[in-house]
């Protein structure tokens, strides 16, 4: 087994997420609300996010519902540069991401690194609050949350 193919569920803990790009977030609470249940929605304006080394900033709104233990994400970019947008831009949409909890971000990211994942959009917004979506060569996209 190369690095890159290192089993992941050795070095994180597990899913608590999995996160969906979608074009119209109306439509997809109508949808999905059937299978996982009450969504709660806000939008969430987001300023000085790191996007691929460079700071950008845009509107999202985000549905949450949760099925036991697992919370299930639904994201629409409203306005800006997100980092959600290029998934869009190749013409898909639909499930985008899963989400890993940490108590460490920046240490979490440093084991993912030499396996090959790249941090390309996140944000710290207190100590003991941040995010970050990595990804790979083989399109897999994790999002690790510190709170």
């Amino acid at each position: 087994m190369t690095e890159s193919n290192a089993d992941l569920h050795a070095i994180l803990p597990p899913i608590d997420q999995i996160g969906f790009v979608v074009r119209d977030l109306d439509a997809a609470v109508e949808q999905y609300e059937p299978l996982v249940g009450t969504f709660d929605v806000a939008q969430y304006d987001m300023d000085d996010v790191d996007y691929r080394g460079r700071s950008t900033s845009c509107t999202l709104k985000i549905a949450i519902a949760r099925s036991g233990d697992l919370e299930f994400e639904l994201i629409e970019v409203v306005a800006g540069e997100a980092y959600h947008r290029e998934f869009l831009d190749q013409g898909r949409d639909g499930p985008h991401h899963i989400r890993f909890p940490t108590k460490d971000l920046d240490g979490d990211v440093a084991k993912l690194e030499p396996i090959g994942f790249k941090r390309v959009y996140g944000k710290r917004f207190a100590p003991g609050l941040a995010f970050a979506y990595l990804e790979d060569d083989r399109g897999r996209v994790i999002e690790l949350f510190e709170s």
